[in-house]
């Protein structure tokens, strides 16, 4: 059976010290083995405990753990939330590129664009891919980095779908909510043109390529 209460003596030096259950009664031994990868708790901090015996077979707490303050409960809850929102706008990010490459492709297919634009941002979507590559293994070795301007440029010329695929499957660039927010920027700017392109007003521009 487990129990709550809170630490009323600590003895840095000596590694232990007593906990009051909330329920009441005479204060518990505890030592520092019994917390998760020897923590030392504060005096005030709440835990759940276990009673055992020592080899004096005197009552004590054994397989303590801490129990987190509400502030604490509400920090993590809010990480939580924005983790999910990330996620699924990453999620979003990923089937949009993947429907949006179909379409690239169809549009090719139907003679709205030149094939010649095709292979180009077949190529484009290969180096973003790439680059967040590189750039996530350069972090984990703590090596020289892609700059993030490099990362966006790529983007904006039309390797968004790549970029979007690299940051859920290597988990890489996901949190910084500046570097997102110019990702975005990048996709609404990118299908603006490319979209353009395939108008009657584009139409001069992509005789061009052809």
């Amino acid at each position: 059976m487990r129990y709550q209460g809170k630490i009323v003596e600590w003895n840095a030096e000596k590694a232990f010290g007593f906990v009051l259950p909330n329920a009441g009664g005479r204060k518990i031994f505890v030592h520092l083995n019994e917390f998760p990868n020897r923590r030392a708790p504060q005096v005030g901090a709440l835990i759940t405990f276990e009673i055992g015996v020592d080899a004096n077979r005197r009552s004590c707490a054994v397989r303590a753990s801490f129990v987190a303050s509400p502030e604490a409960r509400r920090a993590r809850e809010q990480t939580r939330e924005v983790a999910a929102a990330r996620a699924g706008w990453g999620a979003v990010s990923v089937w949009l590129g993947a429907l949006w490459t179909v379409a690239v492709v169809g549009l090719t297919i139907s003679d709205a664009y030149p094939w010649k634009l095709l292979v180009a941002w077949f190529a484009v979507n290969a180096m973003s891919f790439a680059l967040y590559a590189a750039d996530k293994r350069a972090a984990e070795q703590d090596r020289r980095r892609t700059s993030e301007a490099r990362l966006h440029v790529y983007a904006l010329a039309g390797g968004w779908p790549a970029a979007a695929l690299a940051q859920q499957w290597l988990r890489h660039k996901t949190s910084k909510v500046s570097f997102r927010t110019t990702f975005w920027f990048s996709v609404l700017a990118n299908v603006g043109f490319m979209l353009w392109l395939a108008s009657r007003h584009g139409a001069t521009f992509v005789e061009v390529f052809r």
